[in-house]
């Protein structure tokens, strides 16, 4: 019996088999590849035995099967709706799923998983899963930093943004993705301001005061756009800046 007809009677506890499965079969002769949309309407499925199930196995397969991680990213977007779920067991099942298929992602492929991660971020969402979908951007500088850094110009926009966002949750979840950030960008002239620049973002009466101490750091390495993407939003408010000195400097 192939993935796609087991989906139908999918329970908890079938994840192992199938997973297994898969790393056998692969993915097409498996059936995972012609079924992995209904795998994924069952992570954000609202019947709790159905849900808790359909994480399991995504979860399991993001683990242990490397080659069914294009198809796991699928899973990502209703692993994170189901943060806000009423049940704690689903919103447990949430947070581990969406955080196993990002550390399951080959280093090459996060990028792939930021758009779906972005989609999740505006105040229109809940408060929970916009923390979640904080906590794996976050989450992606230990398991990809040298791609976290590349992608620091679309990512930084989006976590300053909740940075100032009224809800606690969000603004320490968006606080500690931005400190992850900060440790990829890979410039070790401005490493050591890098608390002052978090400082700076969320607190714009400190601008002045970095853009001084920016002023006398001799640059040595080349600046590339891990590091750009953090300094040049610090550069424009500085600019924004009443007093002249701030602007000269």
């Amino acid at each position: 019996m192939s993935i796609e007809e087991k989906l139908a009677t999918l329970s908890l506890g079938d994840e192992s088999s199938l997973a297994a499965t898969v790393k056998s079969d692969g993915i097409e002769k498996s059936g995972l590849a012609p079924s992995i949309e209904g795998l994924a309407a069952k992570c954000g499925s609202g019947d709790e035995k159905e849900a808790l199930a359909g994480m399991a196995l995504a979860r399991s397969l993001a683990s242990d099967c490397p080659e069914a991680q294009a198809l796991t990213k699928l899973c990502l977007g209703p692993c994170l709706e189901q943060a806000s779920s009423k049940s704690k067991s689903v919103r447990e099942a949430a947070s581990s799923t969406s955080l196993a298929i990002c550390a399951g992602t080959n280093p090459f492929g996060v990028k792939s998983l930021l758009p779906v991660l972005f989609a999740a971020l505006p105040v229109e969402k809940k408060w929970q899963i916009r923390e979640l979908a904080l906590r794996c951007v976050a989450s992606l500088g230990e398991t990809a930093p040298k791609q976290l850094g590349n992608a620091l110009p679309e990512v930084v926009p989006e976590v300053t943004a909740c940075m100032w966002d009224t809800k606690k949750q969000i603004k320490q979840a968006a606080t500690a993705a931005m400190r992850e950030a900060l440790k990829v960008i890979g410039n070790k002239d401005i490493e050591h301001m890098t608390e002052k620049i978090l400082i700076a973002i969320s607190k714009p009466k400190e601008v002045p005061e970095i853009m001084h101490e920016m002023a006398g750091v001799t640059f040595v390495q080349s600046v590339e756009s891990p590091a750009l993407a953090m300094v040049v939003p610090l550069l424009l408010r500085g600019l924004r800046e009443k007093q002249i000195a701030t602007k000269r400097q």
